[in-house]
């Protein structure tokens, strides 16, 4: 399909001319490569709420490919050109659709697994590369051309290359080509130039710019009216996308140069001040609209923001002449209030209004011990939305606890908090995941394991959290958050939950701090067959501390201590308990544990008074009585040989005053028992069996 690849292009400007660009940033378009298949049932059902979400919503700041893989099914969107689909493929090791890549590896998710602060997130950290893209339809071929200009100071990866696809961007079928029923597909890749590899290339200096040029016939099966053609530049070794720019971009003429850090641990009554520079890099005067906005701000923290020294409290036009630059700081001054506060300073051209605007966002954290985060990502069907949608019930359980040092955000922010060193007053966080995917990934465990090694407290809860992390088919589990599962929330997966079997809740009558707990059910929060309440064991230092229907077969929720960290996880989704008494009721004892407010010395003397007497007959042979007092909560007397296996478990309920324990089905030998109670043993005293 290549008819030509003309011969690189460098243009040099002299840096007189370009004193605004370098240095400076530019906007960050967000590109996700999306595989998908017409034959492809999850497809259909995912991919309509994408659409919505992301990509109607964000018309100009979104840059969007889909690559139709060869399976499940039928697909003549593959067939066309699979080679150059399967090299993708193989690319990113993609082993199931539908599969989304964002900026080649800053996130991987189902397409339900997006949200807006996705995309605010990537908007917000601004490119050092600015990628134009033109294109000429020449009857039967097209010239594409792209540039790309160092406006910072990238010096590149030593591996990076230009990748360009022409893309049919609407595709309309008046029948499925599939059997999934989709008949319309976005964006959809024709072609890739000179192919699937890409072009190898040196970035430009700071400040210079690079020019390729390309030529491609178009093929008759095209919709010519409907192509245009995307670009992006990729380190090959890390994936990294650094920008993209698409024949249909409107100029940007603004840059902006960010603050270094963007998150600060303020102090009330003092200012926390954010310094960053905006620029015109176009050849005429521009005025741009500086706007400062608040998210969950409290009513008495103030802020502002300073052009060039001038302190402004409201929106304001201000007028940038061609290649100069101002600051553009925000000071931030909290109030008396505790609280987590998002302050965006956005720029907008009011002589270009098609362009997009441009922002940065820092964060402030003062007098907040516990934070409350709601996991960014998509909700498992991809209906749009994501664990926000049932933050009230974390919220009402922290109020329930008395707990009026708690703020509420998201993980992206959490992390930009965390990398700022700014939670030096955080003790505890209550993450809320729900059904939503992925939750852990490799970064936000690093930063949970540093928390919980200097005594922090972890609370956790979600229906798939387990799955997604072992199950080989989510495509999420890492070795990273495999280990985290495992060593700090002291659990091992065992089944995804059935509708039928785990609809009854049961709390742990033997467990000091949820023993008591009433016994409540889960109720189908989630609609249709998403209901799959986890099934888990306790491993490490973990104790059970929640059942499915009645016995202790199935596990649902485990707490673990080392007696430095506490941590306390849910294999269910809080919004899934059906009586919002009990979520209360879980909330509060998980952060009275976790201030230390409910004690375990009192149970470890009641195990100290707990009295397990001598069995007898003794020896035994075919049933012996062994006598228990004190006991204050359920127990189990457990039997072991003497090589420590245990062969014999028994339940004790905690009003019993003897055991009698049936021993004919063990050998002839000497046996130790002993009671465990909420994991730990009593003193062990030994038996003799005959035969």
């Amino acid at each position: 399909m290549i008819k030509k690849l003309s011969q690189l292009s460098l243009s040099i400007v002299a840096l007189a001319c370009l004193n605004a660009t370098v240095n400076a940033q530019a906007f960050k378009y967000p590109i996700f490569e999306h595989f998908t298949q017409a034959s492809c049932g999850p497809c259909a059902t995912q991919n309509p709420g994408f659409q919505s979400s992301i990509l109607d919503a964000n018309p100009v700041t979104v840059h969007h490919i889909s690559y139709h893989t060869s399976w499940p099914g039928v697909d003549p969107m593959n067939a066309h050109n699979p080679t150059e689909v399967a090299n993708r493929v193989t690319y990113y090791n993609v082993s199931g659709v539908p599969s989304i890549t964002l900026m080649g590896n800053a996130k991987t998710a189902q397409p339900g697994g997006f949200t807006q602060a996705d995309i605010d997130n990537q908007i917000s950290a601004t490119s050092p590369l600015k990628v134009n893209v033109t294109q000429v339809d020449n009857g039967n071929n097209r010239d594409i051309t792209v540039t790309i200009t160092n406006v910072g100071n990238l010096t590149g990866g030593g591996n990076d290359v230009l990748h360009v696809a022409v893309i049919e961007r609407n595709i309309n079928y008046t029948n499925p080509p599939g059997n999934n029923g989709e008949t319309y597909f976005p964006n959809v890749m024709r072609k890739m130039l000179p192919d699937a590899n890409g072009t190898a290339i040196t970035i430009p200096t700071a400040g210079a710019s690079a020019t390729y040029t390309f030529n491609v016939v178009e093929d008759a099966i095209w919709n010519n009216t409907e192509l245009a053609a995307i670009a992006f530049v990729q380190n090959d070794n890390t994936k990294e996308i650094y920008n993209s720019g698409a024949s249909w971009d409107p100029a940007v003429n603004a840059s902006l140069v960010g603050p270094a850090v963007v998150a600060a641990q303020g102090a009330v009554g003092l200012v926390s001040s954010f310094s960053g520079v905006v620029g015109n890099t176009g050849n005429a005067s521009e005025d741009f609209l500086f706007t400062l906005s608040a998210a969950n701000a409290p009513a008495n923290w103030t802020a502002n923001f300073k052009a060039n020294g001038t302190t402004y409290t409201a929106p304001t036009t201000l007028t940038l002449t061609a290649g100069s630059t101002i600051n553009a700081d925000i000071e931030v001054t909290p109030g008396g209030t505790p609280g987590l506060a998002e302050y965006t300073l956005t720029i907008t051209s009011v002589t270009n209004p098609t362009a997009p605007a441009m922002f940065y966002t820092v964060y402030v954290i003062e007098g907040v011990t516990t934070l409350l985060v709601n996991n960014s990502s998509g909700l498992g069907d991809g209906s749009g939305g994501n664990a926000s949608n049932w933050s009230i019930d974390f919220e009402n359980g922290l109020n329930f606890a008395n707990c009026s040092t708690y703020a509420v955000t998201n993980e992206i922010v959490a992390l930009k908090v965390a990398d700022a060193g700014a939670l030096n007053t955080l003790h505890k966080v209550f993450f809320n995941v729900g059904w939503t995917f992925p939750s852990l990934t490799d970064d936000l465990v690093t930063k949970l394991a540093l928390m919980l090694d200097n005594g922090g407290r972890l609370f956790i809860s979600g229906q798939d959290i387990a799955w997604e992390t072992f199950d080989p088919s989510s495509g999420y589990g890492t070795p990273a958050t495999q280990a985290f599962f495992t060593n700090y929330l002291n659990a091992s997966f065992v089944n995804d939950g059935t509708t039928s079997a785990n609809v009854a809740l049961n709390f742990n009558a033997g467990d000091v701090i949820f023993g008591g707990t009433p016994n409540s059910t889960l109720i189908n929060y989630y609609g249709g067959t998403y209901f799959y309440p986890e099934e888990i064991n306790a491993t490490g230092n973990g104790a059970v501390i929640s059942y499915y229907g009645a016995g202790t077969a199935k596990k649902g929720a485990v707490r673990a201590t080392n007696g430095i960290y506490k941590t306390v996880y849910l294999g269910y989704g809080l919004e899934m308990v059906g009586s919002t008494a009990i979520k209360n009721e879980i909330i509060k004892r998980a952060y009275d544990w976790f201030d230390n407010l409910t004690s375990t010395e009192e149970f470890d003397a009641a195990m100290l008074a707990l009295n397990i007497g001598q069995n007898y007959p003794n020896p035994a042979n075919q049933n012996v009585i062994i006598p228990v007092s004190n006991l204050l909560h359920d127990a189990t007397l457990q039997v072991t040989d003497f090589t420590g296996r245990v062969v014999l478990e028994q339940a004790v309920n905690k009003q019993s005053t003897e055991v009698k324990l049936n021993t004919q089905n063990l050998n002839a030998g000497l046996y130790s028992y002993r009671l465990m109670v909420d994991g730990k043993p009593t003193q062990a005293k030994t038996m003799q069996v005959i035969r």
